[in-house]
């Protein structure tokens, strides 16, 4: 039995490594914070702003009260609304402690990015018996990303999906997104107490299966499918192998997978009777070319190969390993809508194997090189993960992000925002410029009638209806019509749109509209150079 101390010493090493890359990919938020531009304010993320601001719409909406989350980037009716454990955890902490959306998904990104990397340490610990290759799993996982650096001109979606991917890379995910932290415990709990169950024989096991699998469907869908698919190979795998079925553990798998499944109706009841939810499902997310994910993961995905080589000959039962970056390779090519976000977890079962390798390499040349060699190995499969956070911070100096939304708000944007939330209500629907109707739902709660690329259906025509709207050369009666199939009671604007432009296509542009003079308006806030406006058609019941 192992003493308190010697368990306290044990764990130090991997949760120090820990807690370093998450602090280490906290740094743009730092900069971003001490880099505000005079009269603005950081919203608080720098990589992919419009799905933030979703994830930030469904905290504001559970800390607001509600236990149901509405699609608030779309005026279009809805009935059957969405139930998200993890937001509903987030909305009541923001609730009980008052603190801000983005807050709050921060603290859950450190969190959960600590825990994370600890919970991979401690489940390999079954297939990595040498406690060196136990001490490289952390940094390795928490770290290394691939090849991209070299080719850093691709295109955005179609190069190295280390530079653009984050459900990619573990560290992009720490970096970027708490969600995916969540799903990934969930993906590893749920291979836990599956091995687990298979090695016990128990139905306790198999509970527990289902239920972290019961959790992931809802918090996560897509990655209770990975785990589905991998584990059937798995057994499949081990059924060609021993030459016999192990009826009780494919009975126990069953058994954790029929838990799984009320989650799984769920998510099908919520596409087959809510059009806004099926629309946003069926939004194209298609995974790149190979090479992309072939030069993404680089040396990590060469050293993984040895390391599965390695560990299959020594017979240390890594075969789920094996099967999981085998089949994770497989799943971002399915037919289905959303390819690309099937990549996530792949990462973790080549991180460990390849941990498995850099040990053999590193006893190979002996004590007096294998640190040398350990350390550069893994400092060789870092570069990515520092050019893609050098790229943002070099893009905050320029006030924008990629894509291309802002990180910053003016004073007066925010203002008008927050009289929205305090003066009108969640249902009413607001028109605004893109970069402040992103916003909206995030900052004020309320619904908008577009707002983001695949949250909002038809997205394209109805930003093409808003600049028309905001168009000087368009007419009163145009914009009237438009008001009203809209739905909009509330528009943020320029106070004074002199000298400001509106696009025509990638050349030409037009003078913007003022709206001071428009008989069914009324200015009913103003901030600087922002202005709210209440829609007064006059023919409302």
């Amino acid at each position: 039995m192992k003493s308190k101390a010697e368990r306290t010493r044990r764990i130090a090493i991997p949760l120090a490594w820990a807690c370093a890359i998450v602090l280490l990919a906290s740094m743009p938020y730092i900069v971003g914070t001490a880099a505000e531009p005079p009269g603005t304010a950081f919203v608080g993320f720098t990589y992919n702003i419009d799905d933030a601001c979703v994830y930030s719409s469904w905290v504001r909406q559970i800390a607001d009260g509600s236990l149901l989350i509405r699609n608030q980037f779309t005026s279009e009716p809805q009935h059957a609304l969405q139930f998200n454990l993890f937001f509903l955890v987030l909305g009541l902490l923001s609730r009980t402690t008052h603190l801000s959306p983005a807050a709050v998904l921060h603290l859950a990104r450190i969190v959960l990015g600590v825990g994370l990397l600890m919970l991979v340490w401690r489940f390999s610990e079954r297939f990595l018996p040498d406690p060196v290759e136990r001490l490289l799993v952390v940094p390795v996982v928490g770290l290394a990303s691939g090849l991209g650096w070299l080719l850093p001109g691709i295109g955005h979606h179609q190069g190295p999906v280390d530079l653009w991917q984050p459900e990619a890379i573990t560290f992009l995910s720490i970096y970027l997104n708490p969600l995916f932290l969540a799903g990934l415990i969930l993906m590893l709990s749920s291979f836990h107490f599956l091995y687990r169950m298979k090695e016990t024989g128990s139905w306790r096991d198999a509970l527990l299966a289902g239920i972290a699998l019961l959790i992931l469907g809802n918090v996560h869908t897509y990655d209770a499918a990975t785990v589905g698919a991998v584990w059937s190979v798995y057994l499949l795998a081990k059924i060609i192998y021993a030459r016999r079925i192990p009826w009780r553990v494919i009975g126990l798998s069953a058994a954790a997978a029929a838990v799984a499944l009320l989650s799984i109706a769920y998510q099908l009841y919520l596409y087959e009777h809510e059009e806004v939810f099926r629309l946003r499902v069926e939004s194209l997310a298609p995974s790149p070319a190979f090479w992309a994910y072939l030069m993404g993961f680089g040396l990590l995905l060469v050293l993984a190969s040895a390391g599965g080589w390695v560990a299959l000959r020594q017979r240390r039962g890594a075969l789920l390993l094996v099967v999981w970056a085998i089949v994770g390779f497989a799943l971002p090519y399915a037919p289905v809508a959303q390819q690309r976000k099937l990549v996530m977890g792949l990462h973790i079962p080549l991180a460990v194997l390849a941990s498995i390798a850099i040990a053999a390499l590193a006893r190979r040349v002996g004590p007096k090189y294998g640190g040398i060699v350990t350390i550069l190995l893994i400092a060789a499969m870092v570069p990515s993960n520092l050019l893609f956070m050098a790229r943002d911070i070099k893009l905050l100096g320029e006030s924008t992000t990629a894509p291309r939304f802002s990180p910053y708000l003016e004073f007066s944007e925010l203002r008008a925002m927050q009289w929205l939330r305090t003066h009108t209500k969640p249902e009413d629907v607001v028109l605004a410029f893109p970069d402040v109707a992103l916003f909206v739902p995030a900052v004020a709660g309320n619904r908008v009638y577009y707002g983001h690329w695949s949250e909002t259906p038809a997205y394209g025509r109805k930003l093409n209806e808003w600049l028309q709207f905001a168009r000087a050369s368009s007419s009163d009666e145009w914009r009237r019509e438009f008001l009203r199939r809209s739905g909009a009671r509330y528009i943020v604007y320029f106070s004074h749109p002199a000298r400001v432009t509106i696009p025509l296509d990638e050349v030409n542009s037009t003078p913007a509209a003022d709206l001071r003079s428009a008989p069914y308006l009324k200015v009913a806030f103003e901030a600087g150079e922002t202005a709210v406006y209440r829609v007064e058609l006059g023919d409302e019941p």
